[in-house]
């Protein structure tokens, strides 16, 4: 039987900076309702890759391919497009604004002219509860911890229906509880068959929720392994 074609395929990927180099013939792979955990030491090159993979800079060489066919990602709208999303560490949410505006925000429904406010709040509240989150809709983003702001994030990115689902550290300001309320969610999302690019330097984390791991160094991959390996 012939091998399944990856969800998302990187080859060769490399980025300069002045002075730095940055990734150096970077390869892999992630398949449907997979976890691939990518670690290593600050300056390794994990923020570059996740950026190149998100549309919000260019790689200057190598191939991004998805369902096996090359793409070129010119911004984080041309990568939604293709179902790739970053849940950044600094949350991109409007704290003035409910839970439905947000997710919607710059794509709300319309009708006659005019949002339509059901239609933007029933949709929302579908996305809400893949994420667990079982509040009203109307809810102001500004009057929930950063724990469920992060899930907002995570809903906001399943509205636009993402397949690949970057995390850039994403317990490093959550409580324990609340980490263990992302991994769930992550779990169901797998379960789900969406994939999950975990970057995070705790490898305990990695222990748990990785299927895959990838350890960066100075650019390049260093090792690979399953995350019992660690």
């Amino acid at each position: 039987m012939a091998p399944l074609t990856p969800l998302l395929r990187v080859h060769e990927l490399g980025k300069q900076f002045p002075g730095v180099r940055a990734l150096h013939n970077v390869n892999l792979t992630i398949a449907c309702g997979e976890v691939l955990a990518v670690i290593g030491e600050n300056g390794a090159g994990k923020s570059t890759l996740m950026k190149i993979l998100a549309g919000v800079q260019p790689a200057d060489t190598g191939e991004i391919f998805i369902d096996g066919e090359p793409i070129q990602f010119q911004s984080v709208r041309e990568a939604l497009a293709q179902g790739v999303a970053l849940i950044p560490q600094e949350l991109n949410l409007a704290a003035n604004l409910d839970l439905a505006a947000n997710i919607y925000l710059g794509r709300e429904p319309h009708q006659c002219g005019f949002i339509d406010q059901a239609k933007l709040h029933a949709e929302a509240a579908q996305h809400l509860q893949r994420v667990g989150l079982e509040l009203p809709s109307d809810t102001l983003v500004g009057d929930l911890p950063i724990g469920l702001q992060q899930l907002v994030e995570i809903a906001k990115a399943l509205s636009c229906e993402a397949r690949v689902l970057i995390m850039d550290e994403p317990t490093s300001s959550l409580s324990q509880h609340e980490t263990e309320t992302l991994f769930e969610v992550v779990r169901d999302l797998r379960a789900q068959g969406i994939s999950v690019i975990y970057i995070s330097h705790r490898l305990s984390e990695v222990k748990e929720l990785a299927d895959r791991v990838i350890v960066l160094r100075d650019g390049a991959i260093a090792e690979r392994g399953q995350h019992h390996d660690l």
